[in-house]
């Protein structure tokens, strides 16, 4: 079943999740791992703080969701 990512998943539960994922985070020059907000931020306000496009951001880390995903079919 894929996951599907929501645009109001708070920071830790996704990587609580999905800890693959701060490589991604770490890609795209986010600050939030570690951020004393990462419990109340969701990936809109990371969009927003960061100024980037809010469904553009969302894309990215799902298709690393559905890669690893997709990997652990095979």
């Amino acid at each position: 079943m894929k996951t599907r990512l929501s645009e109001n998943i708070t920071v830790r539960e996704l990587l609580y999740r999905h800890p693959h994922l701060l490589s991604t985070f770490i890609e795209l020059r986010l600050k939030c791992v570690g951020c004393p907000a990462d419990a109340f931020h969701t990936m809109a306000d990371v969009a927003r703080e960061y100024g980037l496009s809010r469904d553009q951001l969302i894309s990215r880390l799902q298709a690393a969701i559905d890669k690893i995903q997709a990997d652990e079919i095979r």
